[in-house]
């Protein structure tokens, strides 16, 4: 019989997890407004991921992914508490394997499809949208946090994947947290301020040092993926499900803290026409997202992409950190099933686009 105990708070909660899920927020945060600021371009990890499914994927995006993907195996080494699955016991039999396999590709599966119909995840939707009033992302933060919560407690999340005690003794105390966010924040900001300096006081050309920053925008992000939490499928299934006994509200900071940062960010960006935000320092032109009405898409996306989350207890950021910090054949499933749902809707949305484009024109 399902049991609901919204307030029997887990093991795994305590101040200091509560100060890492902030630490690693403003990290996040931090990597929003910079790479904006500096760039023009709107953060979203689903729809830099959906890039690559172009024929030419843009390099800057493949540089921002390959600095997530590196930011992995970096803090696996020097910072830790990451778990690809819960290590199965030795005398398993191999069908609890296999139908946990199933489950996360199922879970990658409809992440993938639904970012793409929703146009959007909890980095895109989440940090960015929100911060900016967008009535779309204030519909579909909402619709896949329910969701996700409601699949996460019918079907057992945390029971499918529990904590890794391995994973447990390898947390760090938050000014280990804090003394790792400091650093990997400051080598993104020594980078954007040598491109600064580069571009307006010497006249060089900086385009390849824009893909260096991107690098480094995509490493400090994955950084604050780590540090937060949310790189642990345990730590994100234990904040969903509200049927387990053991909630871990930690993970409700991570976007709290964001927020603190990209709220008046991008309130001031979009209300300015005439200050040192009026253009990107490095040029070009902003590149925020235009205003669209709240359709059937956007609700049925962030629905399915809930479920998937609250099932495999990632999304496409953490995804891509775990690839190589925790390589597996559960991860690997999880991912290559994210692209592959990724891939079937955009087949599928490709006729409203294209009806999109005839009325435009």
């Amino acid at each position: 019989m399902l049991s609901f105990h919204p307030f029997a708070i887990s093991r795994m909660f305590f101040p200091e997890s509560a100060a890492d899920a902030a630490i690693g927020g403003l990290l996040l945060g931090l990597t929003v407004v910079l790479r904006t600021v500096l760039t023009g371009q709107v953060l979203g990890i689903a729809g830099i991921t959906r890039g690559l499914l172009a024929r030419r994927p843009a390099t800057p995006k493949v540089a921002f992914l390959l600095g997530i993907t590196l930011a992995g195996p970096l803090l696996a080494a020097t910072y830790g508490s990451m778990e690809p699955m819960p290590p199965l016991p030795s005398a398993a039999s191999a069908s609890k394997r296999v139908i946990l396999i199933a489950r996360l590709i199922a879970g990658g599966f409809l992440v993938g499809f639904g970012t793409v119909l929703g146009n959007g995840c909890t980095s895109g939707h989440g940090l960015t949208g929100l911060a900016r009033l967008s009535p779309r992302s204030w519909v579909a933060v909402p619709t896949f946090m329910v969701s996700a919560a409601a699949i996460a407690t019918v079907t057992g999340s945390s029971s499918a994947l529990p904590p890794n005690p391995i994973a447990e003794g390898e947390v760090q105390d938050w000014p280990v947290a804090a003394a790792s966010a400091a650093a990997v924040a400051a080598g993104l900001l020594l980078c954007g301020i040598c491109l600064l300096v580069m571009h307006h006081h010497l006249g060089l050309d900086i385009s390849k040092g824009k893909l260096v920053l991107e690098l480094c925008s995509g490493m400090v992000f994955g950084c604050g993926l780590v540090i937060s939490g949310m790189a642990r499928p345990s730590k994100v299934v234990a904040f969903l499900d509200l049927g387990s006994g053991a909630w871990d509200p930690s993970l409700a900071f991570v976007m709290a803290s964001a927020l603190l940062l990209t709220f008046p960010f991008f309130q001031i960006l979009e209300r300015s026409t005439a200050s040192p935000l009026h253009n990107p320092w490095l040029g070009a032109a902003w590149e925020l997202p235009k205003t669209s009405p709240v359709d059937i898409h956007l609700v049925l996306g962030s629905v399915l992409f809930g479920f998937g989350w609250g099932l495999c207890g990632m999304c496409p950021g953490p995804l891509w950190v775990l690839l190589l910090a925790r390589p597996s054949v559960e991860v690997m499933s999880v991912w290559l099933a994210m692209l592959a749902g990724m891939g079937v809707a955009v087949v599928v949305k490709q006729p409203q686009q294209q009806q999109q484009q005839q009325q435009q024109h």
